[in-house]
């Protein structure tokens, strides 16, 4: 008899466990649970744990999913710690790649980004680390620099952590899908990025976002996505749930399309190299402007 078979039977028991709360326990309660699960430091990958008491809201309702995930610092949001995420060294190499691309989108459109970008606005920013990031190495001339996150932990955190470094980002706690409530109605940024973020949307929703976003871009516009593993995101003709946890490919290009604007560079690729994200960016502007 193999290791793995006399490991299954535990294993077995521990699924038909949490099969059975989740079978049994009503969804508000095991939220509840899950919420104070992910607090208590004491508790083994009490992240994950936390989220397999509600592991079958991925099914069901990603967005509702996601966003109780998000919100409560829970799961893959653990990482987002300040000691982990901010400094050059901490920002991943696909983001080093994308503000390669920004800057030299920028640079083909006659601005200097040393100089004429003023402000930027971030959309899911959790603890604002890239907002720092371009803020000492891209664009050190910009007097605004905001972002908004529904992860209220992260935002607290990031805030802490940029107030000790004398640094103009300021976040705020907000959700993406009401932005025109929390954001001044004539409020236009330079630049407004929101990487890796609309993927935890369905289609509808991610494409109202991208046309509220591209309302407040003076400048551009930077979307990335999550990319589609087989086919160019520009040829899905609808947004499709990766099978692990119900996160969108969505055609970013086609939501541009419909919201008006032009795409001015947009890079996209099946697979990376190792430590990388497959990259899929989108970079756009109004076409009226």
């Amino acid at each position: 008899m193999s290791a793995s078979s006399l490991l299954a039977p535990g294993r077995g028991i521990k699924r038909g466990l949490a099969s059975l709360v989740r079978g049994v326990v009503p969804l508000g309660l095991r939220q509840r649970a899950a919420a104070w699960v992910g607090r208590q430091a004491w508790i083994p990958d009490r992240q994950w744990r936390a989220a397999g008491l509600v592991s079958d809201l991925a099914g069901r309702d990603p967005d509702a999913y996601h966003r109780f995930l998000w919100s409560h610092h829970l799961a893959y949001a653990e990482s987002y710690e300040a000691q982990l995420r901010f400094g050059r060294d901490n920002i991943k190499p696909d983001r080093h790649q994308l503000f390669e691309d920004l800057r030299a989108c920028l640079l083909e459109r006659g601005l200097a980004p040393e100089r004429d970008v003023r402000s930027v606005l971030e959309v899911g920013c959790s603890l604002g680390h890239l907002l720092r990031f371009m803020e000492t190495d891209l664009f050190p001339a910009a007097e605004v620099l905001e972002g908004f996150d529904i992860d209220e932990y992260a935002v607290r955190s990031g805030n802490a952590w940029l107030a000790g470094q004398g640094s103009r980002v300021r976040l705020f706690t907000a959700d993406m899908t009401r932005m025109d409530a929390v954001l001044a109605s004539d409020a236009r940024y330079d630049i407004v990025l929101c990487a890796g973020v609309l993927m935890y949307l369905r289609e509808e929703q991610a494409a109202s976002v991208v046309q509220a976003m591209l309302r407040r871009a003076a400048k551009l516009l930077v979307v990335t996505g999550l990319a589609h593993p087989g086919m160019d995101n520009r040829e899905l003709a609808r947004s499709e749930p990766r099978p692990r946890d119900g996160a969108f490919r969505h055609n970013l290009d086609a939501m541009v399309d419909r919201a008006g604007g032009t795409a001015r560079f947009r890079r996209w690729a099946a697979s990376a190299p190792l430590g990388w994200n497959p990259p899929y960016f989108v970079f756009c502007d109004r076409q009226d402007d």
